[in-house]
């Protein structure tokens, strides 16, 4: 029987195809998933550097914001910061001025794999004019200059102050703004009853000096005479002023009187050597370092329409913060030490509006910074009071001392909308010096303001 030769078996190398291309398949879609891992990798990574180069570009803009808070009344726009290394970039800002008080603050970030992005701001401030130390816009502040507790011939000179001379924040004096007048007002009518009530109250104090003190420099004719009365009699036959009728072109008429003078300051005799350190050494009513610069002064047409504009603006903004924005004064606060706000975070601070009066009072220190808008009568008694930025006083609102021991002062500026009612506004002539603080005094600063 033939034989037949026997073949090995072809199976293998079927069942070894199906095999290669498996794992071929396998090995392109492991390298198709490792190119997806990188992308999505690389995604990632330029999706964080994009995030972190958003968050330093808006850093950039808060920059921006601070150096415009501290350098927008000394130096010229537009300027342009940096680039300045922060975090894993850096930030370059641009700040200009696009007029009507407003600015535009463009910050642009360099980060990581070469990310970019680019933040842009507009800031625009409210351009509330500091013409006068206490702006009022009405028809006048209704001035009484008379302590009603005040007893015997003419009036004692006043504690209190209000100062045209600019000052920083802390309260000390600084060079930074121009002087302007104690009062701005936007009615002729407003000017002359603030200067009779000024006439009036240097005749008063000339008044008590000729009649309490005597020519031997303080003895007195049977009342109070301190220091300051004394430096007003002078050490002459006759008194150094007169309180009759006279004209300011005579150099010993009672209008002469320099009520700003820190010789009525004085503790001891002789006061020209015991006068008060600065700022101390304002006087009721301190004029500026200029003299051209009135007492009250009168604006102009386009002025008014600013002042009246701008405080529209300002109200209807304020209304329309929502009210966990605010902080609220709602009751009266006897007791304790409470602040509204910083220099390095002024707030916007409400009296809550109603037809009672609210107290400062018991001993209370009230501090705060920002704008303090008081639509309501608030007394202050036995109280401290410091405040750095505007003071809004609006309708029924009045700021009122109503004790002789109000410490503290207001740096910055106090704007008025008078009603037209014959209430009086900012009635402070009740202070005395407590000789345990500075009396209370309304001094200008541009920069409280301008925060």
């Amino acid at each position: 029987m033939p034989s037949h030769p026997r073949f090995p078996s072809s199976e293998a190398g079927f069942v070894l195809i199906p095999v290669l291309l498996f794992t071929t398949l396998l090995f392109l879609l492991g390298m198709s998933t490792l190119s997806s891992t990188g992308t999505d990798l690389r995604t990632t990574r330029n999706r964080q550097s994009g995030i972190e180069a958003l968050w330093i570009a808006r850093a950039g803009t808060e920059i921006g914001k601070n150096w415009l808070e501290q350098n927008l009344l000394t130096t010229p726009l537009p300027v342009t910061l940096g680039p300045t290394p922060f975090g894993n970039g850096t930030y370059t800002v641009d700040i200009e001025d696009m007029g009507n008080n407003t600015y535009r603050i463009t910050a642009l970030a360099n980060g990581l794999e070469g990310s970019q992005q680019e933040v842009e701001e507009i800031v625009r401030l409210p351009h509330l004019p500091p013409l006068g130390v206490i702006l009022n816009e009405g028809d006048g502040l209704h001035p009484d200059f008379q302590d009603a507790s005040d007893g015997g011939p003419g009036h004692r000179i006043p504690a209190f102050s209000i100062d045209g001379r600019n000052h920083a924040p802390d309260g000390t004096l600084s060079e930074m703004c121009p002087a302007v007048a104690p009062y701005a007002v936007t009615q002729a009518t407003a000017r002359g009853d603030l200067l009779t009530a000024w006439y009036v109250l240097k005749r008063e104090i000339v008044t008590r000096a000729n009649a309490y003190c005597q020519a031997d420099g303080g003895s007195t004719g049977g009342g109070v005479c301190t220091p300051g009365l004394s430096w007003i009699r002078g050490s002459g036959a006759l008194p150094l002023l007169t309180n009759g009728a006279c004209v300011a072109a005579d150099p010993s008429c009672f209008v002469n009187l320099d009520l700003s003078a820190a010789a009525l300051r004085a503790t001891e005799q002789p006061p020209e050597d015991h006068l008060p350190p600065p700022p101390q050494d304002r006087g009721p009513f301190a004029p500026t370092v200029s003299a051209t610069l009135p007492f009250a002064r009168l604006l102009t047409a386009s002025e008014q329409s600013t002042v009246h504009a701008t405080l529209d603006e300002a109200l209807q903004r304020i209304a329309e913060i929502p009210e966990e924005k605010k902080l609220t004064i709602s009751a009266s606060l006897t007791s304790g030490t409470h602040t509204y706000g910083t220099l390095e975070q002024p707030r916007l601070t409400v009296l809550e509006d109603g037809s009672d009066a609210l107290d400062i009072s018991g001993g209370a220190v009230v501090n705060g910074a920002g704008l303090l808008l008081i639509p309501r009568v608030l007394h202050l008694r036995q109280a401290t009071l410091n405040w750095q930025g505007l003071v809004v006083i609006v309708g029924d609102g009045d700021l009122r001392a109503s004790d002789p021991a109000v410490c503290g002062q207001i740096v910055g500026g106090i704007v008025l909308r008078d009603d037209a009612a014959g209430d009086r506004k900012l009635d402070l002539d009740m202070v005395q010096h407590p000789g345990s603080c500075s009396p209370f005094a309304v001094n200008y600063s541009c920069e409280a303001i301008t925060r």
